[in-house]
């Protein structure tokens, strides 16, 4: 880095023994110190830097050596990051993060709020700017404007290195060369990093390579391609692990596996943000979603604050609808509709929460009212009554996942 030695923490980290339960370092909240079972003993994020005629050009494809930089730096400015509830002990935070491309803007305005020891599920469809956006976390794209913070620090080039050391990532493609063995490979990044053959071992035993080790990457398939790549990430025992589509390719076993270890790792403390078009695979992992669509961030939370945000559509099941649909029964309920404007039919089999724009829709059990609250569904069933409608059922649609997802993404919907 030609700006100056990158910052060091004020001392160094000890280096447990492996296998014997140690104390954690507490949050910088203010948590009470927790312990935790190490599975590799932590290096010291000095260990295994660049010489001082400049860095080593070693290291495997797609792994980011500490000392290495952009070669644009990202010019940030870093006092002021806007800070939501719960931001105070975020791992990632971002305020108004966009990146353009000519006159083609891919991300525009993010702020990102990533819990400390959670799984972040990043969700969007291909070409939404998930991996844009994980690469100017990683400091590989200078953004066009905005401010990061990670782990604690403002993301710059004098502090890239030491967050650097202290993050694993895997970005777009699995790493390594081809016409080195897995273990090769390996040992390139431990070289660079510092890290002892106890780790590199644990590494590739997580991830279920120590039998195809010896084997050229070139003849792996592309799931353990994948999982090269995770065990490259994990060496080092990261406290931020960021994963852009780390499943990919794998068989149904190898995707449960990821899925556990991640969980496992989030349980040791460590922060895990992993990107997904696969919404079963975040749904079953993540404890925080964030909703990418277009470049922008159209939900961050939970599952549960996701779900109640996007109300589902009331189905009420009645052998006369058309008394549902009095204008005198919905009024100040739905949408008014113009005049001599009739309610739509649903196509035959037709699936998914209805434009709430639209209003009640026909079906073939009654009527099918988007959009009403607890409240407004109560007073409706009061005025149904009331008018003597008779009434077999009324209930909320299931909804899914995915259904929330399509309308949020595929709608051009923000929560």
């Amino acid at each position: 880095m030609t700006s100056g030695a990158p910052a060091q923490p004020a001392g160094p980290r000890p280096r447990p023994v492996p296998g014997r339960t140690i104390p954690a370092q507490a949050p910088r909240s203010g948590a009470p110190v927790q312990t935790i079972r190490q599975p590799f003993p932590r290096v010291s994020p000095d260990v295994g830097a660049p010489p001082p005629g400049g860095p080593v050009n070693t290291a495997a494809p797609g792994i980011v050596p500490p000392g290495a930089a952009p070669s644009t730096p990202a010019p940030l400015p870093q006092a002021g990051l806007a800070h939501s509830a719960g931001a105070d002990d975020a791992v990632v935070l971002t305020q108004d993060l966009t990146k353009t491309f000519g006159k083609r803007t891919v991300v525009e305005g993010l702020n990102l709020v990533v819990p400390r020891g959670s799984v972040y599920g990043f969700l969007g469809p291909n070409g939404s700017g998930k991996s844009t956006t994980m690469k100017m976390l990683l400091g590989l794209l200078a953004p066009t404007r905005g401010r990061i913070s990670v782990l604690g620090r403002p993301f710059t080039p004098a502090t890239r290195a030491e967050i650097m050391s202290r993050t694993g990532s895997m970005i777009e493609n699995p790493p390594g060369y081809g016409h080195l063995t897995g273990a090769e490979n390996m040992r390139i990044a431990a070289k660079m990093q510092g890290l002892s053959d106890q780790q590199v071992s644990r590494a590739l035993a997580l991830v279920r390579l120590t039998e195809h080790k010896d084997r050229l990457v070139r003849t792996y398939s592309l799931g353990m391609k994948q999982r090269l790549g995770i065990a490259l990430a994990l060496a080092r025992e990261p406290e931020l692990l960021i994963l852009d589509e780390p499943t990919n390719g794998l068989d149904p076993a190898g995707i449960e596996e990821v899925r556990r270890l991640l969980v496992e790792l989030a349980g040791e403390g460590v922060t895990v943000m992993v990107s997904s078009h696969l919404l079963d695979e975040i749904d079953r992992m993540a404890s925080t979603l964030g909703i990418l669509s277009a470049g922008r961030l159209v939900f961050q939370g939970t599952r549960a604050e996701l779900m109640e945000r996007s109300v589902p559509d009331i189905l009420i099941v009645t052998p006369t609808p058309q008394a549902v649909l009095d204008p005198q029964v919905l009024a100040g309920l739905v949408p008014s509709q113009a005049p001599g404007q009739a309610a739509s039919t649903a196509a035959p089999g037709a699936a998914g929460p209805a434009d709430p724009a639209a209003g009640p829709v026909l079906t073939a059990q009654g009527v099918r009212i988007p959009g009403l609250s607890k409240e407004a569904v109560a007073e409706l069933i009061s005025r149904l009554a009331a008018a003597g409608v008779e009434l077999h059922e009324v209930r909320r649609e299931a909804q899914s996942l995915e259904d929330v997802f399509m309308d949020l993404t595929g709608r051009g919907g923000v929560l």
